[in-house]
């Protein structure tokens, strides 16, 4: 016997994300990644220049999938 509780109004199984909050999060993490790459850069730390970059490009994938209709 399952006893979870919903919210008033609320439907069991509505996401809680939407396609905008991804979106947004996406953008932020373009600019983010980018940020993080120039400082990486300048400060000369490897390990962030590999992060930065990877998230950058992972985030601009993603933009890119949405802009075409693969998701």
């Amino acid at each position: 016997m399952s006893l979870t509780r919903y919210r008033i109004g609320e439907m069991p199984g509505t996401p809680t994300v939407t396609d905008d909050m991804m979106l947004l999060t996406a953008l932020y993490g373009f600019g983010v990644g980018i940020l993080l790459t120039f400082l990486a850069k300048r400060l000369r730390q490897r390990w962030m220049i590999f992060w930065g970059s990877g998230l950058s490009v992972l985030s601009l994938g993603y933009l890119l999938a949405d802009w075409v209709g693969w998701l």
